[in-house]
């Protein structure tokens, strides 16, 4: 089951036109309406403490509100504490974000060299901030069945030779009968809560797949 929150957003990352700073506005704009209607404070999380100095938006969102990374507040993991924005994550980035988002908002702004989302936006049914009027496509029953198993192999990170040789098993079979994206199938399990510990196993046996 994927850590619950009210309802998630992002901007995702396929323009190159696109400025960052408008992406960024893009998510403080619906961040800050979650606040409003919830009553909350928010939260800006960030994969290095100042990275949002050079985007007005987030500046000026951080002056307002709680600013943290993963480092600075592992202790606040799992609490649930407001509406979360989370700039550019990676994987632990966006683990630690949907923690604290846990029974709130999340609106993520993807770049996909850090992590892509696309996978995580359609498990989430995330609104698209740049379409907001466009349904999350839905994925097929094929696919949804093999995220149900990948997610119940995952509580050891597919460290262990049991999850290990169950997820490579998984993954090959869905490369059989519909085609393997990695994309799709790392962001959903992090959609599902997966630890970066465990989706770093898990692409490291995607690409492993490729070179058999």
């Amino acid at each position: 089951m994927a850590i619950s929150t009210v309802r998630a957003a992002w901007v995702p990352d396929d323009d190159p036109e696109r400025d960052w700073e408008l992406a960024a506005d893009l998510a403080v704009s619906w961040i800050r309406r979650e606040c409003a209607e919830q009553g909350a404070s928010g939260v800006l999380v960030l994969n290095g403490r100042r990275a949002h100095e050079s985007v007005p938006s987030l500046r000026s969102f951080a002056a307002e509100h709680t600013v943290t990374t993963p480092a600075a507040s592992r202790e606040r993991v799992g609490r649930g504490v407001g509406p979360v924005l989370a700039y550019v994550p990676d994987e632990k980035t966006l683990d630690f974000a949907m923690r604290l988002a846990r029974g709130s908002s999340l609106a993520v702004v993807e770049s996909v060299q850090s992590f892509a989302l696309r996978g995580w936006a359609s498990a989430l049914g995330a609104i698209d901030l740049t379409r907001p009027d466009e349904r999350p496509e839905e994925a097929s029953p094929g696919f949804a069945k093999a995220i149900d198993r990948l997610n119940s192999y995952k509580n050891n990170g597919f460290g262990d030779p049991f999850g290990k040789q169950q997820a490579q098993r998984t993954l090959q079979n869905l490369a059989d009968s519909e085609g393997l994206d990695p994309e799709a199938v790392l962001g959903a399990l992090a959609a599902r809560g997966a630890s970066s510990r465990a989706l770093r196993n898990l692409a490291k046996l995607i690409d492993g797949l490729g070179q058999r």
